[in-house]
């Protein structure tokens, strides 16, 4: 009997198993972000300390101060394995190697989060270090590998359904085409962003208008009382009466017909 209830008992949570275990794995999952933001607290930090110090105009005393908060930052994300943390923490390093003009590192550095983003299927990131990694090429004059980058992030950057990836993109063109001293390229690319900006103040408005129309549509009985589908009510009310007045006349013609027999049958008795 025991043996029967433990098998019967197996059968009816066999259908709960895999929700449970589904459970159980969002819940371990959630637990290790939550440990690993536990842990790379003190590494966010040093990286925001960092991005202060990473100025365009910084003194070099502040740079080097910013690559050793990263590189503390680093040695943590590295220990915990947070991929997110270390791909953040080579764009940072990258920023400051850019910003002394030590381009080999920077360039290394962006390939090294290109890597991660392209690991992680990360669209965005991939877009935003081709962008990165074209803009330290521009620098050295390696024109023709910044424009590989760019014409790769576009194109990633078109199968995005916003169009925000799109605009930085050309921003990133218009940039790599004055440097180039190509200034009607550079022209074109800036128009391309104006365009861009235009259709999605087209779309919003021509939304606006839809939506304006079916609020019009659904609450137009509202906005309108009496007038409209008023010749569907009075076709339906006409059509009432008449039925009605059919009927009643039916009926007289019926009674007087009956009088009338009867009368007659009396006469001739």
């Amino acid at each position: 009997m025991v043996k029967q209830l433990r098998c019967l008992l197996i059968l009816l949570t066999l259908p709960l198993a895999p929700g449970m275990a589904q459970r159980s794995m969002d819940s371990a999952k959630l637990a290790r972000a939550i440990f690993l933001k536990g842990q790379t607290v003190k590494a966010d930090s040093l990286n925001n300390a960092a991005l202060k110090l990473a100025q365009p105009n910084a003194s070099a005393a502040d740079l080097n101060k910013a690559i050793e908060n990263i590189m503390a930052g680093l040695h943590t994300y590295s220990k915990f394995r947070d991929t997110v943390g270390l791909r953040e923490t080579f764009d940072h390093l990258a920023l400051v190697y850019h910003l002394q003009k030590k381009y080999t590192q920077a360039k290394w550095f962006y390939i090294q989060s290109n890597t991660l983003s392209r690991d992680g299927r990360d669209t965005i990131n991939i877009i935003a270090s081709l962008i990165n990694m074209a803009s330290v090429k521009d620098d050295i004059k390696d024109f023709s590998m910044a424009k590989r980058d760019l014409n790769e992030a576009l194109l990633l950057a078109k199968t995005r359904p916003e169009i925000d990836e799109q605009i930085e993109v050309q921003k990133a063109l218009a940039e790599y085409y004055t440097k180039k001293g190509d200034a009607p390229a550079a022209n074109m690319a800036l128009n391309r962003i104006s365009y861009l900006k235009d259709s999605v103040l087209r779309a919003h408005s021509k939304n606006a208008v839809v939506s304006a129309n079916k609020t019009d549509t659904t609450n137009i009985d509202s906005l309108h009382p009496g007038t409209v589908g008023v010749t569907e009510k009075s076709v339906k009310k006409t059509s009432w009466f008449i039925t009605v007045v059919t009927l009643i006349t039916a009926a007289l013609v019926a009674a007087c017909l009956f009088f009338y027999f009867r009368n007659r049958k009396r006469k001739n008795l």
